[in-house]
C-alpha cells in the first residue's frame, strides 16, 4: 500500500462515519514493524517513529500493543492505559471473547444493562455481543485482522462536558433513572473522543473499518471502562 494510501485512510477518520465492524481470528502477537526506530514504552510497548522514506512516515509515530497493533494518539491528552483498553475492547469483537469485552465494560452499565435486556428480551449480554459481532463482520470479514488504532479529540461537538452528557442523558431515557449522575459519583474521570480503526482483510487488504466513531470511557481506581 501506498504512502498516500495509508494516509488517506486515516485521516478521512475525520471526515466521515462509520460501523464498527465484528468478530475474526485471534492475530498473530509476533509481527513487527519495519523501516523504524523503536524507543521502551511502558503501558503500550513501543513508541515508533517510522523512517522519512516510509510509507508511514506522514502518520506520525505511534505505540504498538502487544497484539502488534499499530496506536496512534496523543500521550498529552490520553493516557497510555485507556489506549490500552480501547484495543484490547475492540479486540474482543475481532476475536468473538465475551470475557474479554466484559473486562473493559463499566461494572454498574454492565450489571444495569443486563437487567434491561432481559427484562425486555429475555437474553443477556453475551447474546447481544455475539449478535454485534455476526452483524458487525459483514464490514471486516471473518478473518480481519486490527492493524491500527487512531484516537483524537471528538469533532463537530459543543464541548467534550456536553458531549459527554448528551450521551449519558440517552442512558438516564433508556434506563428510565438518573444514571448519569450513578456513572459520575463512580468514576474519577471521564473520557469522550473518536477513534478509528483499520485492519487488514482476508485478502490480505487493509481498509478502514471504523472512521471517527464516537466512544466514552471511564476511569475507576485505575483502571479504563467503556459503555457498550
Amino acid at each position: 500500500m501506498k504512502k498516500s494510501r495509508i494516509t488517506a485512510l486515516i485521516l478521512s477518520a475525520v471526515l466521515c462515519s462509520g460501523c464498527i465492524a465484528g468478530c475474526g481470528k485471534k492475530k498473530d502477537s509476533s509481527s513487527k514493524a519495519t523501516e523504524i526506530s523503536v524507543e521502551e514504552y511502558a503501558g503500550t510497548g513501543e513508541i515508533v517513529y517510522p523512517d522519512e522514506d516510509s510509507e508511514e512516515y506522514d502518520l506520525g509515530p505511534y505505540r504498538v500493543s502487544e497484539n502488534g497493533v499499530k496506536l496512534y494518539f496523543d500521550e498529552a491528552e490520553y493516557p497510555a492505559e485507556l489506549m490500552d483498553a480501547l484495543e484490547k475492547y475492540f479486540s474482543s469483537y475481532e476475536t468473538g471473547d465475551f470475557d474479554l469485552y466484559m473486562e473493559y465494560i463499566f461494572p454498574s452499565y454492565a450489571e444495569t444493562m443486563e437487567k434491561k435486556l432481559q427484562e425486555e428480551y429475555q437474553y443477556g449480554l453475551d447474546k447481544s455481543f455475539q449478535t454485534q459481532c455476526d452483524n458487525l463482520s459483514v464490514t471486516g470479514g471473518e478473518n480481519f485482522e486490527i492493524t491500527r488504532i487512531k484516537i483524537e479529540p471528538p469533532i463537530e461537538v459543543e464541548s467534550e462536558e456536553v458531549a459527554m452528557d448528551e450521551f449519558l442523558d440517552h442512558l438516564n431515557e433508556y434506563f428510565g433513572f438518573d444514571y448519569k449522575s450513578t456513572v459520575k459519583e463512580e468514576s474519577d474521570k471521564l473520557y469522550y473522543m473518536t477513534f478509528s480503526v483499520m485492519a487488514k482483510t482476508a485478502e490480505g487488504n487493509e481498509t478502514l473499518i471504523v472512521s471517527s466513531y464516537y466512544i466514552l470511557f471511564a476511569e475507576k481506581d485505575g483502571r479504563f471502562y467503556t459503555f457498550g
